[in-house]
């Protein structure tokens, strides 16, 4: 099986969350349009997975009152996608990189929502966690294959 990095799983939930939250489209849509995407590269980044660790942050976001959801959605994408899980910067090109090939093992939704969690609460403690205001998942400037993945169009019709 080719298993998606921690990271490509975690952005992409953040991802969803945010697209959905802003949007007036279902969430199957979203979720659907992201995993055909990722079908090329991945095994397990399928439409229920997705759904259900999309869900899983929402629910959990949703239990507290905070001020912007979304601000934490984008700081956990932002802060996922630059850094790695110990805080140094991602190297997303390059010899030793990051990069988008598949691991040998899962990231299960357990483990993602544990990982957001903890995210959250860190970022509670320490505001200057949250990205810039003026940055966009736009602004990505490397793995072409996941901008055009994370950047795409998604209507109604991708629900089905």
């Amino acid at each position: 099986m080719r298993y998606s990095p921690d990271w490509i799983f975690s952005i992409s939930c953040s991802l969803i969350t945010m697209r959905y939250v802003e949007g007036h489209i279902p969430l199957e849509s979203y979720t659907r349009k992201i995993s055909t995407g990722f079908n090329v590269l991945y095994d397990d980044l399928t439409h229920a997975k997705l759904n259900d660790g999309t869900e899983q942050i929402m629910r959990f976001l949703a239990s507290f009152d905070h001020d912007n959801h979304l601000d934490v959605a984008k700081a956990n994408f932002f802060n996922e996608f630059t850094f790695t899980r110990n805080g140094k910067k991602r190297k997303l090109s390059g010899m030793f990189s990051d990069n988008i090939n598949p691991k040998k093992q899962e990231t299960s939704i357990a483990e993602n929502t544990k990982s957001f969690k903890a995210f959250f609460f860190r970022l509670r403690s320490d505001p200057g966690l949250y990205a810039d205001p003026s940055w966009d998942v736009s602004q990505i400037e490397d793995f072409d294959e996941v901008k055009t993945i994370l950047n795409s169009q998604v209507d109604i019709f991708d629900s089905f």
